[in-house]
């Protein structure tokens, strides 16, 4: 049995203990005794709907509410429990069914005891329950809502995890390329040079017989070299080419058109986000796009998690020779892992990203307030070269 079914269980046993015992200690209240403790059974049973069909729940409880008045028995019948009951009920549709029913429920169980309250002889129970009825929906609103942003979040902290994995895969491809380059011109090339010199003197040495052997050692040294070439050229291929590259070449990389569905995702968690676009959007190189776009997401995510309470505004501006993002935000500037001396994946990642393409980060508090990361990405040239401004 799950926590929701062991809470309409309490909830039902509440109902009963409460009912009955008011039943049994204040009698003269009741002109039906019998009738008003069937009542209470009555909801009782109904508060064990309560998870799985909240609706029909309430609809019991409104009825129990609504029978003294039908039968022309007053309200002598309807017991502090069964309100109770009924606002449980209203809270459990207000938090579990569509916004559409849960608004038809409130109006009608508002109605009800706003008329309960004029013909009650009881007026007492119908206006504490006129009045409970605004807190019941509005906690079950919050409970729902509470619900879907913890979805959100949980959907949110997925994606983080995604991309940090990508990021790792990019690391190790970047790193592997890297290795396959050192290989190639550090040792491949050295080794064909070898081999070529060493077939340079092995035929010099053809026109003399009387030195074969060395003749005969040289072409054993050049035969050794080719193959070393070979094998040199297999592992570079290896390194730079890895399974896992096929595999996420098949996932299209986000672009700068995609920051308004990060900005609505972002805000669903908690934080909103405004974006405003400066200048004429238009093509830029795939992977100075895929800078700019991780720069935003990286920011975004570090105020999500360190800003507490705040709001965020990212602009992305075109210049004739560049591309600009701002991530600003008015919470606490709390700087990031890499900028209090950690090795990680923040502001240290954005830079050394946005170096590849000749362009600078910058990043810190607000005098007024807040955080702010800026980027800028020249779009004339490609990634720079090792060495060369901005590496």
């Amino acid at each position: 049995m799950g926590t929701s079914r062991w809470l309409d269980v309490a909830f039902a046993a509440l109902i009963a203990v409460g009912g009955l015992t008011e039943v049994a200690t204040d009698p003269g209240t009741f002109n039906e005794p019998a009738a008003a403790a069937i009542s209470v059974l009555l909801g009782a049973a109904a508060m064990l709907l309560r998870s799985r069909w909240p609706v029909a729940c309430l609809g019991s409880f409104l009825a129990l509410v609504a029978l003294p008045y039908v039968l022309g028995a007053a309200a002598q019948t309807m017991t502090a429990s069964t309100v109770l009951g009924s606002l449980i009920a209203l809270g459990s549709v207000g938090q579990r069914s569509r916004e559409r029913t849960a608004v038809a429920a409130l109006v009608v169980t508002t109605t009800m005891y706003a008329g309960g309250a004029l013909l009650s002889a009881r007026p007492y129970d119908a206006v504490a329950g006129l009045l409970g009825c605004g807190t019941a929906w509005g906690v079950g609103q919050l409970l729902r809502r509470e619900k879907e942003r913890n979805a959100d979040l949980r959907s949110l902290a997925a994606e983080l995890a995604a991309e940090r994995e990508a990021r790792a895969r990019e690391a190790v491809s970047a790193e592997r390329t890297r290795i396959a380059g050192e290989l190639h011109d550090a040792v491949a090339h050295t080794v064909s040079v070898m081999t070529i010199q060493a077939g340079a003197v092995r035929r010099r040495l053809d026109v003399e017989p009387e030195r074969a052997r060395e003749r005969d050692v040289l072409l054993h040294v050049e035969r050794l070299g080719r193959e070393a070439v070979e094998e040199l050229h297999r592992a570079v291929g290896i390194l730079r080419t890895p399974a896992a590259e096929g595999a996420a070449t098949l996932v299209p990389q986000p672009r700068l058109s995609d920051i308004e569905q990060l900005a609505a995702r972002v805000s669903d968690a908690g934080v909103p986000v405004e974006v405003s676009v400066t200048g004429a959007p238009r093509p830029l190189p795939p992977g100075l796009e895929l800078a700019a776009y991780r720069v935003v997401q990286e920011a975004l995510t570090n105020t999500l998690k360190h800003a507490g309470p705040a709001r965020a505004c990212v602009d992305i501006t075109y210049t004739g020779d560049a591309v600009r993002v701002e991530v600003a935000d008015n919470g606490r500037a709390v700087p990031t892992a890499a900028s209090n001396g950690r090795r990680g994946h923040g502001l240290e990642g954005m830079r050394e990203r946005v170096a590849m393409y000749g362009g600078e980060v910058e990043a810190g508090p607000v005098a007024t307030g807040g955080y702010v990361v800026r980027a800028t990405l020249p779009v004339s040239g490609g990634p720079a070269e090792p060495g060369k401004p901005g590496t």
